[in-house]
């Protein structure tokens, strides 16, 4: 029994110890901030959190965005499709959009932010990212995957604004929403 509690234990420290922490990164209240002196690393991880797993879990999203912070998708083909949304303002409307999308979305799961392309503006707090994803389409169990490219913007330690385009095609197609013709 001891043995089987050691080995519990030292899983658990392994798990941990496999999450680092990030000095510029803090939990205040069940929200998320950024600490001065961050970096376009920080920010990237930062955003990655808020995105990584949202299919699971999609109230994180809204918890390092501002009250009034908006999640907008241009590209998002709402004329045809109307579970997609081009933008969602304020916690709550964001938490309400990823949870319908997530009756979609399974496993949904972000490139680690280490290797996304970073852009740092001349701009005070706003960075461009690029990167992928990869998940599940819950209805046929097919395989999603999709590149972004994401306008950031940070104010008072959170997001205030992410504008994420993505190809519409790869999601229209991947949904079973349109098909080739040949």
């Amino acid at each position: 029994m001891k043995k089987l509690f050691s080995a519990a234990l030292l899983g658990l420290m392994g798990a941990a110890a496999s999450v680092q922490a990030n000095d510029h990164i803090i939990e205040k209240q069940g929200l998320y901030y950024l600490q001065p002196g961050y970096d376009v690393n920080d920010v990237a991880e930062f955003y990655w959190r808020s995105l990584n797993g949202w299919s699971e879990k999609p109230a994180n999203v809204a918890k390092y965005f501002t009250p009034q912070g908006v999640f907008e998708l241009p590209y998002a083909p709402v004329e045809d499709f109307s579970f997609f949304a081009t933008a969602s303002k304020g916690r709550e409307n964001m938490t309400r959009y990823f949870t319908g999308m997530s009756e979609y979305l399974g496993d949904l799961k972000y490139a680690d932010w280490k290797g996304w392309r970073k852009v740092v503006t001349a701009e005070p707090g706003v960075f461009v990212f690029e990167y992928t994803s990869s998940g599940k389409i819950k209805q046929s169990g097919g395989d999603y995957n999709q590149q972004f490219i994401a306008i950031v913007t940070i104010n008072d330690g959170q997001i205030a604004s992410a504008r994420e385009y993505w190809n519409p095609y790869v999601a229209l197609r991947d949904f079973g929403l349109i098909r080739k013709t040949q």
